[in-house]
């Protein structure tokens, strides 16, 4: 990486953006990113449903084809409920319950305001990360019975991965 200097400030920038190439072009360094999404039950969802249905209801966000999640976590915002506490809600990338298995609002981790864990962990992506294996929405799929209030937001940690064969 190149040191940023006044004279040349734009172009050291550039230079360096240059010299940080995706994995599948390059051998050479990478960026961990981050695809931050929001689940809020007062809204509808990316195919214009509302989020309070039993339904998957995809938040809009999309992960690269070969992303490897390796982490993250998500935050409740707003306590989910349901008329009898019974509904569920998950949150998956490649598969069901990926991310988040499906539990019921009336229990952990979405009956309490926070910061909550989810399946992938940064010190065991060799067991836990999810991997695309194509362009994938994140989403999050209430089943049981509808909400009535609800929201989150997710933060989840992915490095552009290379096809498996």
């Amino acid at each position: 990486m190149k040191a940023v200097t006044s004279n040349g400030l734009l172009k050291d920038v550039n230079d360096n953006f240059a010299e940080i190439s995706p994995v599948g072009t390059v051998n050479g360094l990478g960026n961990l990113r981050v695809a931050r999404f929001l689940y809020d039950g007062a809204g509808l969802d990316s195919a214009g449903v509302s989020n309070l249905t039993v339904a998957a209801h995809p938040t809009g966000v999309t992960l690269p084809a070969n992303a490897i999640v390796v982490g993250g976590f998500f935050d409740v915002n707003t306590l989910f409920t349901s008329a009898a506490g019974t509904a569920t809600i998950a949150i998956s990338v490649e598969g069901a319950n990926d991310i988040q298995t499906a539990a019921a609002v009336s229990g952990a981790p979405y009956s309490t305001i926070g910061r909550k864990a989810i399946v992938p962990k940064a010190n065991t992506p060799e067991s836990t990360a999810v991997k695309t294996t194509v362009a994938r929405l994140i989403t999050c799929t209430v089943a049981v019975q509808a909400l009535l209030t609800g929201k989150l937001t997710g933060y989840l940690y992915y490095v552009e991965g290379i096809p498996s064969a």
